[in-house]
């Protein structure tokens, strides 16, 4: 009987040769968006696009080599997506720069872990150092254009980076919604039975709030900075 299933389900695949190299690399954007970047392999692909593993392996032999594909893809639509940043008005082309990239982040989470935990174990590839070099020298130009030195526009810029970077890893991560990845944490549930948390609960506030209130405040705090770098 299994083998029958099996036979069956071979006789719906797509035929070989019938995929390309860019609906693999967009199959797998899905499947990871839907689970996670560790749970995404050439077999659960290969089930999700309806196709033989042997069809994928056309083109990338390993698992490593699709996920470089998908980082280079990713670091070029992240970086396509970012606003430019002018010196006219430099306060408010951060903060569409910026926050563009953090809900960029938070609509495709598999973002975060090709260019932000990627880039940690130096897996990016050449072409996206480039492109993200030749960004960090656009933002900083047009800030020195403003006014700043170019010290204080690295300064101001890199806080920036590492705010919104350092945010989206919390909010993948689960950290104060007790996700964490892989389901509700107990210490964090039972965190949310204490006085406070009742409190602010029946306020309307939730623990998972902070990720948002916390952004903004660091976010307006580290521009309020900038402004006095600006003033001086």
């Amino acid at each position: 009987m299994a083998t029958s299933n099996s036979r069956q389900a071979a006789g719906n695949r797509r035929p070989r040769g019938s995929i390309s190299a860019e609906e693999i690399i967009a199959g797998a954007f899905e499947v990871a968006n839907k689970t996670s970047l560790s749970q995404l392999s050439m077999a659960s692909l290969a089930k999700h696009l309806d196709v033989g593993v042997a069809s994928m392996y056309w083109y990338f032999r390993k698992k490593e080599e699709l996920l470089d594909a998908m980082t280079e893809q990713a670091s070029e639509e992240y970086h396509a997506a970012t606003p430019s940043v002018t010196a006219e008005n430099w306060q408010d082309a951060l903060r569409k720069h910026f926050r563009k990239m953090h809900k960029t982040f938070q609509d495709q989470p598999v973002l975060v872990e090709l260019i932000l935990l990627r880039a940690r174990t130096g897996q990016l590839s050449p072409m996206s150092i480039r492109a993200t070099a030749n960004k960090l020298n656009s933002v900083i130009t047009e800030m020195v254009k403003a006014g700043f030195t170019p010290p204080d526009a690295l300064e101001v810029y890199l806080s920036l980076l590492a705010h919104v970077c350092g945010a989206a890893m919390i909010e993948h991560q689960g950290v104060f919604s007790g996700d964490g990845g892989g389901g509700p944490r107990s210490d964090t549930n039972s965190a949310l039975t204490a006085p406070l948390f009742q409190e602010l609960s029946v306020k309307g506030r939730r623990i998972d709030d902070v990720e948002e209130t916390t952004f903004d405040f660091t976010f307006e705090a580290i521009l309020a900075h900038a402004q006095k770098m600006i003033a001086n």
